[in-house]
């Protein structure tokens, strides 16, 4: 068991997206990202997030693509433990972290910019934190919540003056079931902050079985 453990962090190690240390690159091409500031943070973790759609990752590629749930609990003012879930090769296939064994921690650098967090494992420095930015969202109206979150800053411009960020790109709901409407709603409004939303791929839901937090 301890070799398995031992084992499985050096895979998250190896595929996590290490930052240098160094900011991200700006485009000039691309507009400035901003995030929600004020964000209620507070009110952002109460909730069960399920990722309704994400960009591919080296971390989380498409293959596991299937019930992808995150969990967040407050650490105090700066720190947020994370915990993900999903499964691979299908909604009934092998659930990754299902214990919660392995959680992200998430650092908040500034109070009052609380909408922009740097996540990672908590055994590495800061420098290889990945950026997580909450561009949009709403948390206030009855029903379905819903956030949108940028990997770091746009710097890959792509089609009709749209651009990426050269992170992650995450549509997350409180709800894994969310009507198309919304989400095109969603898409419109992101679309507005200059995010190509081309590479966003659908999460599946249907049949998962979640594991109990």
């Amino acid at each position: 068991m301890k070799l398995f453990k031992t084992s499985l962090v050096a895979l998250l190690v190896m595929t996590l997206p290490f930052r240098s240390g160094k900011a991200a690159k700006v485009n000039s091409k691309c507009k400035t990202l901003r995030t929600l500031v004020p964000f209620n943070l507070t009110m952002y973790v109460t909730h069960e997030w399920y990722s309704i759609e994400q960009k591919p990752t080296s971390f989380q590629p498409r293959r596991d693509m299937f019930c992808v749930r995150a969990n967040y609990t407050l650490e105090g003012e700066k720190s947020i433990s994370i915990w993900n879930t999903a499964t691979r090769d299908g909604v009934s296939g092998a659930v990754r972290n299902a214990e919660g064994l392995f959680k992200l921690r998430g650092i908040i650098e500034d109070p009052d910019v609380n909408s922009k967090i740097l996540v990672g494992l908590p055994f590495l420095p800061l420098s290889m934190y990945e950026p997580y930015w909450i561009v949009a969202g709403d948390l206030d109206k009855g029903g379905t919540k819903w956030a949108f979150i940028s990997g770091g800053p746009l710097s890959t411009p792509r089609s009709f003056g749209l651009c990426e960020p050269s992170g992650g790109l995450w549509l997350l709901a409180s709800d894994p079931f969310v009507s198309e409407n919304l989400i095109r709603e969603i898409k419109s409004r992101v679309r507005d902050l200059g995010i190509d939303c081309s590479a966003l791929v659908r999460v599946q839901h249907r049949g998962c079985d979640y594991p109990t937090l």
